[in-house]
């Protein structure tokens, strides 16, 4: 298996029940004066995030790569797998190639963890906590699992994080069913990723944690030629632990990686070197940059992880806008040419 961390623009980002909603593509300078966004939506294997503007009300799409700065809320660099749907941050500038430079978890607002008494009259718009009682309005969100649901989805028994600002509620997490995984002898793999099943992707980082719902995962591990895969169990409410010295593997290895582009005349780069992309390539188990060029189309740019011995990479390329408008007006210029002609023509013509 070969997976891909995009660089690609989307034109909107889904959120709730698998519903698509139109997403701003604005530039940061457009964005509302005050800088604190929702998380709704956060994808990444193919690296973005969708925010939601506490200010306006309006959603916004980010794309991120490895010089994007995840940071906590004291601004220290911090793993981008915490940055979670319903969780607050602040957002830096673009880069000149329209990557986010940097998020960072507000302190302007407060979370709550592990809330386990609570009370909620959805009709008077109260949310109790032990015995404080916040304001929910219809704008709060609440996820389960990185999915949108409604109050009626909550159950008492479930474990809570709420995140607020003064005495209103922002947004509820359900975190029942989640446990940690804890990560040692990481020197071999830092910078790279790591891989749980196909959806979840994660940069490790020395002596690594994170909370994930429980259940078992293939996870997998690849970093300059050396990885590994291994069954893994996570329980609700305890900590697995995985010694990724275990799956490094006695050597070095290959996976030999196949393309198939949907375009004429490509131009495929891997590590910044043209190739022959109509043969399968070996490349080392770890991070490669893919770059692949065609005339009338858009530049596609990826990071593409190996760590499997074989696999048939598909790439689907998107028509170049400005060209086709460009195609569209010289097109509409000729017709307007030949009708100008022929009604100079019959114009001048005798009968």
């Amino acid at each position: 298996m070969v997976f891909l961390l995009s660089m690609l623009c989307l034109a909107g980002c889904a959120i709730g029940k698998n519903e698509e909603t139109e997403v701003e593509q604005t530039e940061s300078e457009a964005l509302p004066k005050e800088n604190l966004f929702l998380i709704v939506e956060h994808n990444m294997q193919e690296e973005s995030i969708c925010v939601h503007s506490l200010a306006t009300g309006q959603l916004y799409y980010y794309e991120y790569g490895f010089s994007t700065r995840f940071k906590d809320k004291y601004g220290s660099m911090t793993p981008a797998v915490g940055f979670t749907p319903g969780r607050v941050v602040t957002i830096a500038p673009r880069d000149k190639d329209g990557y986010l430079t940097e998020v960072q978890l507000s302190d302007e607002v407060w979370e709550y963890e592990k809330v386990r008494r609570f009370q909620i009259d959805e009709d008077k718009g109260i949310f109790t906590i032990a015995d404080t009682k916040y304001s929910i309005q219809d704008e709060v969100k609440i996820f389960s699992n990185g999915k949108e649901i409604g109050f009626s989805d909550i159950s008492n028994e479930d474990i809570l994080t709420v995140i607020g600002r003064d005495r209103k509620i922002l947004s509820i997490v359900v975190t029942t069913g989640h446990g940690t995984l804890s990560l040692k002898n990481t020197e071999l793999f830092e910078d790279s990723f790591l891989q749980l099943n196909s959806n979840i992707f994660a940069m490790i980082t020395p002596d690594m944690q994170m909370e994930v719902p429980e259940g078992v995962y293939t996870l997998k591990v690849a970093n300059d030629g050396w990885g590994g895969s291994a069954q893994i169990e996570v329980v609700r409410g305890k900590t697995t632990e995985i010694d990724l010295d275990t799956l490094k593997g006695e050597g070095k290895k290959r996976g030999l990686v196949s393309f198939e582009v949907d375009a004429e005349d490509v131009k495929v780069y891997v590590d910044y070197q043209l190739i022959d992309h109509t043969k399968p390539i070996e490349l080392v188990y770890g991070i490669h940059v893919l770059k692949v060029e065609a005339e009338g189309y858009d530049a596609w740019k990826k990071y593409l992880s190996v760590n499997s011995e074989e696999a048939t990479l598909i790439i689907e390329l998107t028509e170049n806008e400005d060209a086709s408008k460009e195609e569209n007006s010289e097109t509409e210029n000729e017709t307007e040419e030949t009708e100008k002609d022929a009604t100079e023509s019959l114009e001048t013509t005798e009968i």
